[in-house]
Protein backbone atom coordinates (compact mmCIF):
# COMPACT_ATOMS: atom_id res chain seq x y z
CA UNK A 1 0.00 0.00 0.00
CA UNK A 2 3.05 2.55 1.01
CA UNK A 3 4.55 1.88 -2.37
CA UNK A 4 0.94 2.43 -4.47
CA UNK A 5 0.54 5.31 -2.79
CA UNK A 6 4.75 6.77 -2.87
CA UNK A 7 3.98 6.58 -6.33
CA UNK A 8 0.40 8.49 -6.31
CA UNK A 9 2.61 11.01 -4.24
CA UNK A 10 5.46 10.98 -6.93
CA UNK A 11 3.23 11.33 -9.82
CA UNK A 12 1.47 14.18 -8.68
CA UNK A 13 4.76 16.33 -7.45
CA UNK A 14 5.85 15.70 -10.90
CA UNK A 15 3.12 17.13 -12.65
CA UNK A 16 2.52 19.99 -10.46
CA UNK A 17 6.04 21.18 -11.48
CA UNK A 18 5.84 20.41 -14.65
CA UNK A 19 2.43 22.23 -14.98
CA UNK A 20 4.08 25.17 -12.98
CA UNK A 21 7.19 25.21 -15.34
CA UNK A 22 4.88 24.94 -18.78
CA UNK A 23 2.86 28.16 -16.87
CA UNK A 24 6.16 29.79 -16.43
CA UNK A 25 6.97 29.71 -19.79
CA UNK A 26 3.40 30.37 -21.10
CA UNK A 27 3.41 33.73 -19.26
CA UNK A 28 6.99 34.61 -18.13
CA UNK A 29 8.98 34.93 -21.04
CA UNK A 30 12.04 36.98 -20.06
CA UNK A 31 12.57 40.39 -22.16
CA UNK A 32 15.80 39.43 -24.42
CA UNK A 33 16.13 35.96 -26.01
CA UNK A 34 19.10 33.78 -24.54
CA UNK A 35 18.99 31.51 -27.43
CA UNK A 36 20.84 33.41 -29.48
CA UNK A 37 24.61 34.69 -29.20
CA UNK A 38 24.95 38.63 -27.02
CA UNK A 39 26.93 40.06 -29.59
CA UNK A 40 25.02 39.18 -32.66
CA UNK A 41 21.48 40.70 -30.33
CA UNK A 42 23.44 43.71 -29.97
CA UNK A 43 24.43 43.76 -33.87
CA UNK A 44 20.79 43.31 -34.31
CA UNK A 45 19.95 45.84 -32.67
CA UNK A 46 22.18 48.39 -33.61
CA UNK A 47 21.07 47.72 -37.11
CA UNK A 48 17.01 48.08 -36.26
CA UNK A 49 18.27 51.51 -35.08
CA UNK A 50 20.56 52.54 -37.78
CA UNK A 51 23.04 52.76 -34.91
CA UNK A 52 27.25 52.37 -36.46
CA UNK A 53 28.50 48.77 -34.53
CA UNK A 54 31.95 47.85 -34.40
CA UNK A 55 32.23 43.98 -35.71
CA UNK A 56 36.06 43.81 -34.64
CA UNK A 57 37.57 41.71 -32.44
CA UNK A 58 39.40 42.71 -29.60
CA UNK A 59 42.42 41.72 -30.76
CA UNK A 60 41.94 43.43 -34.31
CA UNK A 61 40.65 46.71 -32.79
CA UNK A 62 43.73 46.64 -30.25
CA UNK A 63 46.28 46.54 -33.12
CA UNK A 64 44.52 48.86 -35.79
CA UNK A 65 43.97 51.54 -32.73
CA UNK A 66 47.47 50.84 -31.07
CA UNK A 67 48.33 52.64 -34.47
CA UNK A 68 46.64 56.02 -33.35
CA UNK A 69 47.53 55.66 -30.55
CA UNK A 70 51.22 54.78 -29.25
CA UNK A 71 50.96 54.35 -25.29
CA UNK A 72 47.82 52.00 -25.94
CA UNK A 73 48.77 48.91 -24.13
CA UNK A 74 47.24 45.65 -23.35
CA UNK A 75 44.64 46.01 -19.56
CA UNK A 76 45.35 44.08 -16.57
CA UNK A 77 43.90 43.78 -13.29
CA UNK A 78 44.94 41.21 -10.55
CA UNK A 79 41.09 38.99 -10.78
CA UNK A 80 40.61 35.04 -12.09
CA UNK A 81 40.85 36.13 -15.69
CA UNK A 82 44.52 36.53 -15.64
CA UNK A 83 45.74 34.39 -13.23
CA UNK A 84 43.24 31.15 -13.94
CA UNK A 85 42.56 29.54 -17.31
CA UNK A 86 39.18 31.66 -17.61
CA UNK A 87 39.84 33.95 -19.83
CA UNK A 88 43.25 32.82 -22.37
CA UNK A 89 43.06 28.96 -21.84
CA UNK A 90 45.32 26.62 -19.91
CA UNK A 91 49.10 27.02 -19.70
CA UNK A 92 49.14 30.26 -21.13
CA UNK A 93 51.98 32.43 -20.20
CA UNK A 94 49.85 35.36 -18.94
CA UNK A 95 48.52 32.82 -16.83
CA UNK A 96 52.07 31.54 -16.10
CA UNK A 97 53.62 35.07 -15.43
CA UNK A 98 51.36 35.35 -12.73
CA UNK A 99 51.33 32.50 -11.20
CA UNK A 100 55.22 32.90 -11.16
CA UNK A 101 55.04 36.28 -9.35
CA UNK A 102 52.25 34.35 -6.70
CA UNK A 103 54.40 31.74 -5.57
CA UNK A 104 57.51 33.96 -5.46
CA UNK A 105 55.52 36.42 -3.33
CA UNK A 106 56.68 39.02 -5.52
CA UNK A 107 54.99 42.43 -5.67
CA UNK A 108 52.04 42.22 -7.23
CA UNK A 109 49.39 45.80 -8.82
CA UNK A 110 46.02 45.51 -8.87
CA UNK A 111 45.63 47.17 -11.79
CA UNK A 112 47.51 49.02 -15.22
CA UNK A 113 49.21 49.87 -16.93
CA UNK A 114 50.51 53.07 -15.27
CA UNK A 115 49.93 56.13 -17.43
CA UNK A 116 49.11 54.28 -20.66
CA UNK A 117 45.94 53.85 -22.63
CA UNK A 118 44.04 50.36 -23.10
CA UNK A 119 41.04 49.41 -24.82
CA UNK A 120 37.72 49.13 -23.29
CA UNK A 121 34.70 46.91 -24.07
CA UNK A 122 32.27 47.18 -26.90
CA UNK A 123 28.77 46.48 -25.57
CA UNK A 124 26.84 49.48 -27.32
CA UNK A 125 28.75 48.93 -30.74
CA UNK A 126 31.65 51.33 -29.87
CA UNK A 127 34.82 50.39 -28.73
CA UNK A 128 37.14 52.96 -26.68
CA UNK A 129 40.44 53.64 -25.78
CA UNK A 130 40.16 54.75 -21.92
CA UNK A 131 43.03 56.51 -20.14
CA UNK A 132 45.13 55.23 -16.78
CA UNK A 133 46.56 57.22 -14.26
CA UNK A 134 49.90 57.26 -12.59
CA UNK A 135 48.48 54.40 -10.25
CA UNK A 136 47.23 52.57 -13.04
CA UNK A 137 43.04 53.17 -12.73
CA UNK A 138 41.10 54.84 -14.56
CA UNK A 139 41.26 58.45 -14.07
CA UNK A 140 43.28 61.45 -15.42
CA UNK A 141 46.27 62.43 -13.12
CA UNK A 142 44.62 65.95 -12.78
CA UNK A 143 42.03 64.62 -9.78
CA UNK A 144 45.06 63.96 -7.45
CA UNK A 145 45.77 67.65 -8.15
CA UNK A 146 43.25 68.66 -5.15
CA UNK A 147 41.79 67.19 -2.19
CA UNK A 148 39.38 63.69 -3.26
CA UNK A 149 36.08 64.24 -1.82
CA UNK A 150 34.51 60.23 -3.24
CA UNK A 151 36.43 57.42 -3.59
CA UNK A 152 34.38 54.85 -5.27
CA UNK A 153 35.68 51.31 -4.99
CA UNK A 154 33.94 48.17 -6.72
CA UNK A 155 34.32 45.45 -9.82
CA UNK A 156 33.87 46.86 -13.41
CA UNK A 157 30.40 48.72 -12.97
CA UNK A 158 32.35 51.10 -10.55
CA UNK A 159 35.22 51.19 -13.21
CA UNK A 160 32.47 52.00 -16.00
CA UNK A 161 32.48 49.63 -18.52
CA UNK A 162 32.55 50.18 -21.69
CA UNK A 163 32.86 54.27 -21.26
CA UNK A 164 35.23 56.67 -20.82
CA UNK A 165 36.81 58.46 -17.62
CA UNK A 166 34.18 61.18 -18.50
CA UNK A 167 31.18 59.21 -18.40
CA UNK A 168 31.38 56.56 -15.96
CA UNK A 169 30.32 56.98 -12.32
CA UNK A 170 33.03 59.35 -11.13
CA UNK A 171 33.21 61.08 -14.28
CA UNK A 172 29.16 62.21 -13.71
CA UNK A 173 29.98 63.26 -9.97
CA UNK A 174 33.25 65.39 -11.19
CA UNK A 175 32.37 66.71 -14.20
CA UNK A 176 28.25 67.36 -13.32
CA UNK A 177 27.95 67.66 -9.38
CA UNK A 178 31.69 69.26 -9.00
CA UNK A 179 32.51 66.84 -6.70
CA UNK A 180 36.15 65.56 -6.87
CA UNK A 181 35.89 61.94 -7.32
CA UNK A 182 38.63 59.08 -7.94
CA UNK A 183 37.58 55.79 -9.39
CA UNK A 184 39.55 52.59 -8.33
CA UNK A 185 36.94 50.45 -9.86
CA UNK A 186 38.79 47.09 -10.94
CA UNK A 187 37.01 45.02 -13.45
CA UNK A 188 36.77 41.40 -12.73
CA UNK A 189 37.03 42.40 -9.06
CA UNK A 190 35.30 41.07 -5.90
CA UNK A 191 35.11 42.55 -2.18
CA UNK A 192 38.71 41.39 -1.32
CA UNK A 193 39.96 43.14 -4.07
CA UNK A 194 37.91 46.16 -3.80
CA UNK A 195 39.57 46.47 0.25
CA UNK A 196 42.78 46.02 -1.40
CA UNK A 197 42.51 48.92 -3.04
CA UNK A 198 41.16 50.89 -1.11
CA UNK A 199 44.09 50.29 1.77
CA UNK A 200 47.29 50.81 -0.89
CA UNK A 201 45.59 53.83 -2.20
CA UNK A 202 42.79 54.96 -0.68
CA UNK A 203 44.08 55.48 2.31
CA UNK A 204 46.90 57.96 1.31
CA UNK A 205 44.07 59.91 0.11
CA UNK A 206 41.74 60.22 2.96
CA UNK A 207 38.43 61.24 0.88
CA UNK A 208 35.55 62.42 3.09
CA UNK A 209 33.74 59.47 1.60
CA UNK A 210 34.47 55.91 0.43
CA UNK A 211 31.79 54.56 -1.56
CA UNK A 212 31.91 50.82 -2.42
CA UNK A 213 29.60 49.64 -5.29
CA UNK A 214 28.56 45.69 -4.22
CA UNK A 215 27.44 44.14 -7.25
CA UNK A 216 24.48 41.92 -7.43
CA UNK A 217 25.51 39.84 -10.51
CA UNK A 218 29.34 38.63 -9.34
CA UNK A 219 30.35 39.96 -6.34
CA UNK A 220 29.86 37.06 -3.56
CA UNK A 221 31.02 34.47 -6.85
CA UNK A 222 34.62 36.81 -7.01
CA UNK A 223 35.06 36.70 -3.18
CA UNK A 224 35.07 32.54 -3.33
CA UNK A 225 37.76 33.09 -6.10
CA UNK A 226 39.76 35.45 -4.20
CA UNK A 227 39.94 34.29 -1.06
CA UNK A 228 42.11 31.37 -2.47
CA UNK A 229 44.66 34.15 -3.06
CA UNK A 230 47.35 36.78 -1.57
CA UNK A 231 44.33 39.20 -1.05
CA UNK A 232 42.99 37.49 1.99
CA UNK A 233 45.69 39.05 3.82
CA UNK A 234 44.69 42.43 3.32
CA UNK A 235 41.98 41.70 6.48
CA UNK A 236 45.32 41.92 8.27
CA UNK A 237 47.41 44.53 8.84
CA UNK A 238 49.16 43.39 5.14
CA UNK A 239 50.07 46.11 2.55
CA UNK A 240 52.51 46.15 -0.56
CA UNK A 241 52.56 50.06 0.02
CA UNK A 242 52.31 49.84 -4.26
CA UNK A 243 51.38 53.86 -3.58
CA UNK A 244 55.66 54.32 -3.10
CA UNK A 245 56.75 51.29 -5.58
CA UNK A 246 56.10 52.85 -9.12
CA UNK A 247 59.66 51.80 -10.13
CA UNK A 248 59.01 48.38 -9.46
CA UNK A 249 55.19 48.60 -10.89
CA UNK A 250 56.46 49.98 -14.40
CA UNK A 251 59.22 46.71 -13.95
CA UNK A 252 56.12 44.37 -13.71
CA UNK A 253 54.66 45.94 -16.46
CA UNK A 254 57.55 46.07 -18.80
CA UNK A 255 57.91 42.13 -18.44
CA UNK A 256 54.16 41.75 -18.61
CA UNK A 257 53.33 44.00 -21.66
CA UNK A 258 55.96 41.91 -23.42
CA UNK A 259 54.15 38.37 -22.65
CA UNK A 260 51.11 40.05 -23.34
CA UNK A 261 51.89 41.75 -27.22
CA UNK A 262 53.26 38.78 -28.02
CA UNK A 263 50.17 36.85 -26.93
CA UNK A 264 47.77 39.38 -28.65
CA UNK A 265 49.79 38.99 -32.01
CA UNK A 266 49.46 34.92 -31.47
CA UNK A 267 46.00 35.36 -30.88
CA UNK A 268 44.99 37.81 -33.56
CA UNK A 269 46.51 35.42 -36.05
CA UNK A 270 44.73 32.69 -34.98
CA UNK A 271 41.24 34.36 -34.17
CA UNK A 272 38.52 34.44 -36.27
CA UNK A 273 35.88 37.37 -36.30
CA UNK A 274 32.79 35.68 -35.30
CA UNK A 275 30.72 38.27 -37.54
CA UNK A 276 32.04 37.01 -40.45
CA UNK A 277 29.19 34.16 -40.02
CA UNK A 278 26.72 35.87 -38.29
CA UNK A 279 23.77 35.75 -40.52
CA UNK A 280 24.40 31.53 -40.99
CA UNK A 281 24.97 31.77 -36.66
CA UNK A 282 22.00 33.33 -36.11
CA UNK A 283 19.83 31.49 -38.58
CA UNK A 284 21.30 28.01 -36.94
CA UNK A 285 20.22 29.44 -33.13
CA UNK A 286 17.11 30.29 -34.39
CA UNK A 287 16.72 27.12 -35.66
CA UNK A 288 18.06 25.47 -32.39
CA UNK A 289 15.52 27.94 -30.23
CA UNK A 290 12.87 25.41 -30.10
CA UNK A 291 14.57 22.34 -29.23
CA UNK A 292 16.19 24.84 -26.84
CA UNK A 293 12.95 25.82 -25.19
CA UNK A 294 11.83 22.57 -24.79
CA UNK A 295 15.19 21.46 -23.36
CA UNK A 296 14.60 24.17 -20.66
CA UNK A 297 11.10 22.81 -19.97
CA UNK A 298 12.15 19.65 -19.31
CA UNK A 299 14.98 20.71 -16.94
CA UNK A 300 12.71 22.73 -15.05
CA UNK A 301 14.83 25.77 -15.96
CA UNK A 302 12.21 28.51 -15.22
CA UNK A 303 11.85 27.13 -11.94
CA UNK A 304 15.44 26.49 -11.28
CA UNK A 305 16.04 30.48 -12.47
CA UNK A 306 12.75 31.34 -9.71
CA UNK A 307 14.74 29.65 -7.10
CA UNK A 308 18.35 28.62 -7.74
CA UNK A 309 21.25 30.77 -7.01
CA UNK A 310 23.31 29.27 -9.80
CA UNK A 311 20.45 29.50 -12.43
CA UNK A 312 20.26 33.04 -11.73
CA UNK A 313 23.44 34.10 -11.86
CA UNK A 314 24.45 32.82 -15.52
CA UNK A 315 25.91 29.39 -13.68
CA UNK A 316 28.05 31.19 -11.00
CA UNK A 317 27.78 30.23 -7.44
CA UNK A 318 26.85 33.59 -6.11
CA UNK A 319 25.84 32.12 -2.79
CA UNK A 320 27.20 34.34 0.21
CA UNK A 321 29.55 33.82 2.78
CA UNK A 322 28.04 35.96 5.17
CA UNK A 323 30.77 35.88 7.77
CA UNK A 324 33.62 36.59 5.25
CA UNK A 325 31.64 39.59 3.97
CA UNK A 326 30.57 40.61 7.31
CA UNK A 327 34.96 40.53 7.72
CA UNK A 328 35.49 42.79 4.57
CA UNK A 329 32.87 45.44 5.03
CA UNK A 330 34.25 45.74 8.80
CA UNK A 331 37.70 46.54 7.25
CA UNK A 332 36.74 48.76 4.66
CA UNK A 333 34.64 50.62 7.17
CA UNK A 334 37.20 50.56 10.26
CA UNK A 335 39.79 51.71 7.63
CA UNK A 336 37.78 54.84 6.61
CA UNK A 337 37.16 55.20 10.10
CA UNK A 338 40.55 56.11 10.93
CA UNK A 339 41.00 59.15 9.31
CA UNK A 340 37.09 60.43 10.32
CA UNK A 341 36.03 59.82 6.53
CA UNK A 342 32.41 58.02 5.72
CA UNK A 343 31.69 54.80 4.42
CA UNK A 344 28.72 53.67 2.22
CA UNK A 345 27.66 51.03 0.38
CA UNK A 346 25.88 51.07 -3.14
CA UNK A 347 23.41 48.06 -4.26
CA UNK A 348 23.49 47.34 -7.67
CA UNK A 349 21.70 44.99 -9.61
CA UNK A 350 21.86 42.52 -11.88
CA UNK A 351 20.76 42.52 -15.58
CA UNK A 352 18.49 39.25 -14.87
CA UNK A 353 16.66 41.24 -12.23
CA UNK A 354 14.82 43.34 -15.26
CA UNK A 355 15.15 40.61 -17.65
CA UNK A 356 13.61 38.21 -15.83
CA UNK A 357 11.71 40.21 -13.19
CA UNK A 358 10.38 37.63 -10.66
CA UNK A 359 12.99 35.26 -8.90
CA UNK A 360 12.92 34.30 -5.12
CA UNK A 361 16.76 34.33 -5.29
CA UNK A 362 16.93 38.00 -6.69
CA UNK A 363 14.75 39.10 -3.36
CA UNK A 364 16.91 36.71 -0.88
CA UNK A 365 20.56 37.55 -1.68
CA UNK A 366 19.39 41.37 -1.62
CA UNK A 367 17.76 41.13 1.58
CA UNK A 368 20.59 38.99 3.35
CA UNK A 369 23.03 42.11 1.87
CA UNK A 370 20.91 44.54 3.37
CA UNK A 371 20.73 42.98 6.48
CA UNK A 372 24.53 42.54 6.99
CA UNK A 373 25.16 46.20 5.86
CA UNK A 374 22.44 47.17 8.61
CA UNK A 375 24.08 44.96 10.96
CA UNK A 376 27.15 47.09 10.68
CA UNK A 377 25.34 50.07 10.96
CA UNK A 378 26.95 51.33 7.30
CA UNK A 379 25.10 54.02 5.10
CA UNK A 380 23.16 52.43 2.33
CA UNK A 381 22.14 53.31 -0.97
CA UNK A 382 19.65 50.70 -3.06
CA UNK A 383 19.78 51.54 -6.80
CA UNK A 384 17.39 49.07 -7.44
CA UNK A 385 15.02 50.96 -6.25
CA UNK A 386 16.38 53.87 -8.05
CA UNK A 387 16.10 51.57 -11.46
CA UNK A 388 12.72 50.40 -10.56
CA UNK A 389 11.26 54.46 -10.68
CA UNK A 390 11.34 54.09 -14.53
CA UNK A 391 8.90 52.59 -16.66
CA UNK A 392 11.81 49.75 -17.98
CA UNK A 393 14.64 49.28 -15.97
CA UNK A 394 16.43 46.86 -18.51
CA UNK A 395 17.00 49.76 -20.72
CA UNK A 396 19.86 51.04 -18.30
CA UNK A 397 21.97 48.51 -20.23
CA UNK A 398 23.16 49.13 -24.26
CA UNK A 399 20.30 47.59 -26.05
CA UNK A 400 18.85 45.81 -23.26
CA UNK A 401 21.16 42.87 -23.25
CA UNK A 402 23.37 41.48 -20.33
CA UNK A 403 26.36 43.40 -19.70
CA UNK A 404 27.07 46.54 -17.96
CA UNK A 405 25.20 50.23 -17.24
CA UNK A 406 24.64 52.05 -20.25
CA UNK A 407 25.78 56.16 -19.68
CA UNK A 408 22.45 57.05 -18.37
CA UNK A 409 22.54 54.36 -16.51
CA UNK A 410 26.10 55.48 -14.95
CA UNK A 411 24.42 58.99 -14.77
CA UNK A 412 21.38 57.44 -12.59
CA UNK A 413 23.63 56.15 -9.91
CA UNK A 414 26.37 58.74 -10.00
CA UNK A 415 22.87 61.07 -9.03
CA UNK A 416 21.84 59.09 -6.15
CA UNK A 417 25.25 59.02 -4.85
CA UNK A 418 25.48 62.79 -4.93
CA UNK A 419 21.83 62.98 -3.50
CA UNK A 420 21.77 60.44 -0.57
CA UNK A 421 25.81 61.62 0.72
CA UNK A 422 26.78 64.56 -0.76
CA UNK A 423 24.63 67.02 -1.49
Amino acid sequence: IFLKYSWVFLFNIILILYSSELLLTIFFQPQINSYIDSDYLRYQKAKELGADFDKRTYYQAFFEEKKNEPTLSPRYSFTKEYWSPNVFGFDNPIQNFMQSHMNNKNLIPLRGPINKKTLSCNEDGVTRVINNDKYGFKNRNSVYEKKIYVLLIGDSFTEGYCYDEDNDIAGVLRNKFGTNTANLGISGGGPLLSLASLKEYGTNFKPNFVVYLYSETNDMDDLKNEKKTFLINYLDEFNQNLINRNDEINYFFNDYENIAYKFFEERFRKSYNKFDAMEEEIKKSTSNKKIEILKDFFELQRIKNLFLTESFFNQNRNTIDKELFTRVLKKMKSETATWNGKFVVVYLPDWNRFNQKYSFVKFFHKKKIESIIKSLNISYIDIVQEFEKEEDPINFYPFGIRGHFTIDGYRLIAESIFKNIIK
